[in-house]
């Protein structure tokens, strides 16, 4: 290993242990160990992202760093000073009266320095989209008495914006940075270790086990697989190069189209963002902007996220169907479940330890320190899982180039949310959308849903959840949803961002390892991940659906049963088959049947059931006329 790669290492090192020290000991003083941690950041982030970083790459995989350009040295220095400032003067800063001290010169300095190093990072990490945004923002805020009237507001002079974004506990050292360096760090090293430990190979090779000797078993494991690699990863594309690397060539050999592959393993990785533990950050962001408990988001995104792999798994079984492939064997040692138990199921324990403290109402900073520390005693309960210098070595790189990418997003985001917050614009936007709307909820939810999918673009699922949030939730809320809803919503519509064309960076991962068409696989991914733009819509007519339990148990299993419905007949109206091609009548039918999600009752949901149910019987009984045998599920 070089010089450099060893003080990068070492420096990753450091950061993760404090990070894991005060949450054993206490988190200090806000304006103590956020700058810190922003800091660290910086420091970290200059040096392992080279100048034309690639949006959304995961080097974290291996402490193998390039060596960075001598800016990147002087950058990642500069980028400490703003921490060694704040705790150097910490008593005039905490002390001072916010808005009426004048700035001195070096506050106008090293604040303009340090917002410019994370614009900077930010423009590495996801692109330009982000950064772009913030300074449209700043602008927006500085010059708003010039605007036309519709968007103009009285403005705000430079000094006062710079003291809320720089000195407070509002802009850069907000209540984003507080939960990147608790709750997001600490997930994402649940992840990391777990993965470090094996959990990886204890969740493939168990899927691999229950799909063999079913049709199209390595499509269906594939489905299983990156959603639970997703849900370890909390990132799409990185998920995509992880387990798409093994997945879509084994599709491939069983005899799936490359397009197809791509697209089940893109949309799999992407949407395995919503299963808990890690949800991609974001869920953390909803618990916080909703003033509801990290454990409560779970399990509201546990129903959706059913729906989103039954969905996959089923238009799976019929392209299955489709393409005529049977039975896939692969070559090499047969995997049995008793035998990937009895190697890797300890694994399992720091889950079950996860769940345990959360279901104990422990806080889920609590619960995912004690649940990743105990990942390293629990691995040595087997020799072939057990983690040494290196294992550790990896997880700890691991999580901390994942924090860097999510934590620089969530601090410029946290950026751009204090800039505007001074304006009122986002109420002036909500009103917008409102009058757009007509006054209507599908409208609305379009206009929200088109506006989150458009920001996110090429950006992680958290970043264009807070820009979206900041407009979209309030829009939903004028319209009877609960905040809670109406935040979930949005986080469900940012998830799709990357699998809709023409930007669809998850898909353009799994395209480029099955050597196929980028924009072919990236329109297969739109049809097959269909189902992740109806549910926000279902669930914005049926809440219950994040809560199941709330109206009851007959009326919870009436959602679920009219969900299924939808969800099963969009999949085979995307699929265009069943047990063959669709005619234009049965088309005709599945469609109608997809207007209950917009008018529920019980009556439209019978209706629906029926209209479904007779497709099904058609196909069945031309399946038989023909001769055709029906396929076994």
């Amino acid at each position: 290993m070089r010089v450099g790669a060893r003080i990068i290492t070492a420096v990753m090192v450091g950061v993760a242990l404090y990070h894991f020290y005060i949450a054993l000991t206490g988190v200090p003083e806000p304006m103590v160990v956020r700058p810190l941690h922003v800091s660290a950041l910086l420091f970290l982030g200059f040096l392992v992202l080279p100048f034309r970083a690639k949006p959304l790459a995961d080097e974290g995989e291996t402490s193998e760093w390039h060596v960075p350009h001598w800016t990147g040295w002087v950058l990642a220095v500069l980028g400490l000073v703003s921490a060694f400032y704040i705790i150097n003067d910490y008593d005039r800063i905490v002390y001072r009266l916010v808005y009426l001290d004048p700035l001195e010169p070096a506050d106008w300095v090293v604040g303009l320095l340090t917002l410019a190093l994370v614009i900077e990072l930010a423009r590495r990490v996801v692109g330009l989209i982000l950064p772009v945004i913030i300074l449209a923002f700043a602008l927006f805020t500085l010059f708003g008495n010039y605007l036309p009237a519709m968007l103009r507001h009285q403005g705000t002079d430079a000094e006062k914006l710079l003291d809320h974004v720089f000195l407070t506990t509002t802009g850069l050292y907000g209540s984003l940075a507080s939960l990147s360096l608790s709750i997001v760090f600490m997930f994402i090293a649940f992840g990391a270790f777990l993965q470090a430990a094996g959990g990886d190979r204890l969740l493939s090779q168990i899927i691999v086990a229950m799909t063999r000797g079913r049709k199209g078993g390595p499509g269906k494991a594939s489905v299983v697989a990156s959603v639970l690699f997703g849900a370890l990863t909390g990132s799409g594309a990185a998920n995509v190069y992880a387990t798409g690397a093994v997945t879509i060539p084994l599709m491939k050999r069983a005899g799936y189209r490359r397009e197809f592959a791509a697209a089940t393993e893109a949309c799999a990785s992407q949407l395995g963002q919503l299963l808990p533990p890690v949800m991609g950050a974001a869920a953390f962001i909803v618990a916080e902007f909703s003033r509801v408990s990290y454990a409560y988001v779970a399990v509201a995104a546990l129903i959706p996220s059913f729906f989103y792999v039954m969905a996959l798994y089923l238009a799976v079984h019929i392209e299955s169907t489709k393409a005529g492939i049977g039975v896939y064997e692969p070559e090499g040692e047969k995997v049995d479940i008793r035998t990937v138990l009895s190697r890797f199921g300890h694994l399992a324990l720091p889950l079950v330890i996860l769940v345990v403290l959360l279901v104990l109402r422990y806080t889920p900073y609590f619960a995912a320190t004690v649940a990743t520390l105990s990942v390293i005693p629990i691995s040595w309960l087997r020799k072939e899982t057990r983690m040494g210098f290196q294992a550790l070595i990896t997880a700890i790189t691991s999580t901390m180039y994942r924090v860097v990418c999510i934590g620089i997003v969530l601090v410029c985001a946290g950026i751009g949310v204090a800039i505007l917050e001074m304006t009122g614009v986002p109420y002036q936007v909500t009103g917008l959308l409102v009058s757009l709307s007509g006054g209507h909820l599908l409208p609305a939810l379009l206009i929200v849903g088109g506006m989150t999918i458009i920001l996110g673009f090429g950006m992680p699922v958290t970043g264009a959840f807070l820009i979206a949030s900041l407009f979209g939730a309030s829009a939903l809320m004028q319209f009877g949803l609960e905040p809670f809803v109406a935040y979930m919503i949005i986080f469900l519509f940012a998830l799709t961002a990357n699998i809709t064309p023409p930007v669809c960076v998850a898909t353009f991962a799994a395209a480029s390892i099955a050597n196929c068409s980028f924009m072919r696989a990236g329109m297969r991914g739109l049809r097959l991940g269909m189902p992740a733009y109806v549910i926000p819509i279902i669930i914005a007519y049926n809440p219950t659906l994040l809560n199941i339990t709330e109206h009851g148990f007959w009326f919870g299993l009436q959602v679920l049963v009219s969900t299924t419905v939808a969800v099963v007949g969009l999949v085979v109206l995307m699929s265009d088959w069943l047990i063959h091609r669709l005619n234009m009548l049965q088309r005709g039918l599945l469609l109608a049947s997809l207007l209950a999600i917009v008018m529920p009752s019980l009556l439209t949901d019978i209706l629906a059931a029926l209209a479904v149910g007779i497709v099904l019987f058609w196909q069945w009984l031309d399946a038989r006329r023909a001769h055709v045998p029906t396929p076994n599920a």
